[in-house]
């Protein structure tokens, strides 16, 4: 996300729903977290990402064993990530760890 960019319309609103946040819904991971539970761990780490400012994004890429997310500031890559139980947990670990060392 750039600093000019919005970010409701980046990821979502109440009147949006979740939509959004599809294109990062891992469908391969739907055994051990399904679309809700996967939408609850996405949701806090989208608002850290807005909190943390205009210059965090996070990119979800396929692969052959399901999504890897890129978190990136100013398109450098800060973590990347998997989809799991403590993946909002990892998101706000890698901004804090990338505050403390700026």
């Amino acid at each position: 996300m750039n600093e000019n960019d919005d970010p409701v319309a980046a990821f979502g609103s109440a009147e949006e729903g979740n939509d959004p946040l599809k294109t990062y819904i891992d469908p391969t991971l739907f055994d051990t977290l399904d679309r809700q539970a996967q939408i609850e761990l996405l949701t806090p780490a989208f608002d850290a990402i807005t909190l943390a400012g205009a210059d965090y994004d996070i990119k979800a890429q396929d692969s052959a064993t399901g999504k890897r997310y890129t978190l990136l500031k100013d398109k450098e890559v800060i973590d990347i990530l998997v989809m799991d139980s403590s993946f909002t947990d990892q998101v706000i670990e890698s901004i804090n760890k990338n505050q403390e060392d700026d």
